[in-house]
């Protein structure tokens, strides 16, 4: 039997592909992949921010009306929500492309009824999803304060703009001497020392009947500063042995307490929170000696305008040494109130005087209940310098 033959050309090599149709391929793939790149430019990140009337918020100082503001980013959205103390106070309805890849969403933000300095918080969304929160923080002034030239407002008292603040919670102060600056306080402050300076701080208490509480802290000083009362707490500090110097007092029930050796000058106590448990005062004392209140601005009236608070200023002696005295009121300007300035008929009283004052007109029954013994010289209506009148209780 023979062995069989298969013919050479039956025998086939594996088929591989030519060097060159691969390569072909490769080029074919790189070439898609630019053209993709190319196609959707690259996002350059940006800190996002907001702007009103095409300049930034921060550090800005706002009217308390209806106003635009734009929330710039590059992160993508398509709708948001503008919020202050996690109320909202708008919506952001417009939202463009800029030629930089950013996205700009601009809505009206309802700053009504607020005043000092705030939080502006933007939620954006895609789609059902949060993508961004962004946080900012401005000035609210009122439209018309009504405030005459060289008293203090929201410009010249609080933190000063440009102040770099850090976050703290309660701050608890219980060594002498101690020295506290550039802090924002969410939360109440409690001093339990002599010789305690807070300056340049913002101090923003909820819910407790003081916003600071002065215990055995005698000497102690805020300057340059602002205590908001997150419209839930009682009294914004007190009671006796304090300096407050161009600070700015809203948001509480009352202002500052007045016991003995208290000095309050250059500061602004206003938009106070009426309230049917408390008589609303920008100043009050029970009992004190040692007070002077000098070139303030005391307007107590609830920022919305339609109530009356009791007095800018309201003395009596129900407490403590039961006895008003070396009381000087000096340079200032009052206004708002039941009676602008309120002494109880029945106080007893050394000496109390009020000297260059000036007055305006929105107090409900005028701008001063007094016993005769308090000495009224030279205060007048800021707008037409006539002498106020001071209706007397005795």
């Amino acid at each position: 039997m023979r062995a069989s033959t298969v013919p050479p050309t039956a025998i086939r090599p594996a088929r591989v592909p030519a060097v060159p149709a691969f390569a072909a391929v490769v080029a074919a793939l790189a070439a898609l992949l630019v053209s993709v790149l190319v196609a959707v430019p690259a996002q350059a990140a940006i800190s996002p921010w907001m702007s009103w009337n095409g300049v930034t918020v921060n550090k800005a100082s706002i009217p308390a009306d209806g106003e635009d503001i734009t929330t710039i980013t590059s992160v993508a959205f398509d709708r948001g929500t503008y919020l202050v103390s996690d109320v909202v106070r708008g919506q952001i309805g417009t939202i463009t492309t800029g030629n930089d890849a950013t996205y700009r969403g601009t809505g009206e933000v309802d700053l009504r009824g607020l005043s000092g300095s705030i939080t502006l918080t933007a939620r954006l969304y895609r789609g059902k999803y949060l993508v961004q929160t962004v946080y900012k923080s401005f000035k609210v002034v009122p439209l018309d304060t009504g405030i005459p030239a060289g008293f203090p407002t929201l410009n010249t008292t609080g933190v000063p703009v440009g102040t770099t603040l850090t976050p703290s919670g309660d701050l608890v102060v219980s060594t002498p001497g101690t020295v506290v600056q550039n802090l924002d306080i969410t939360g109440c402050v409690t001093v339990t020392a002599a010789d305690v300076t807070i300056r340049k701080s913002r101090i923003r208490c909820a819910g407790a009947p003081l916003a600071v509480t002065l215990r055995d802290a005698p000497r102690f000083v805020l300057e340059d500063s602002e205590i908001d009362g997150r419209a839930s707490t009682t009294i914004a500090i007190g009671w006796s042995d304090y300096t407050l110097r161009r600070v700015n007092v809203h948001g509480t029930f009352d202002g500052p307490r007045l016991g003995n050796d208290v000095l309050i000058e250059d500061s602004y106590v206003h938009s106070l929170v009426r309230d049917d448990s408390v008589h609303t005062d920008a100043a009050q004392s029970t009992s004190g000696v040692g007070i002077v209140l000098r070139r303030n601005t005391f307007m107590p009236d609830p920022a919305d305008g339609l109530v009356n608070a009791n007095s800018a200023l309201q003395f009596g002696t129900e407490t403590g040494q039961q006895l008003l005295d070396k009381v000087v009121i000096e340079g200032n300007y009052f206004d708002g109130g039941m009676y602008t300035v309120n002494i109880k008929c029945s106080a007893n009283l050394g000496s109390v005087t009020f000297t260059g004052n000036k007055f305006g007109h929105t107090a409900k029954y005028g701008p001063a209940l007094a016993p005769r013994s308090v000495s009224f010289a030279t205060n007048t209506f800021a707008d037409t310098a006539t002498a106020i009148p001071v209706s007397r209780c005795n």
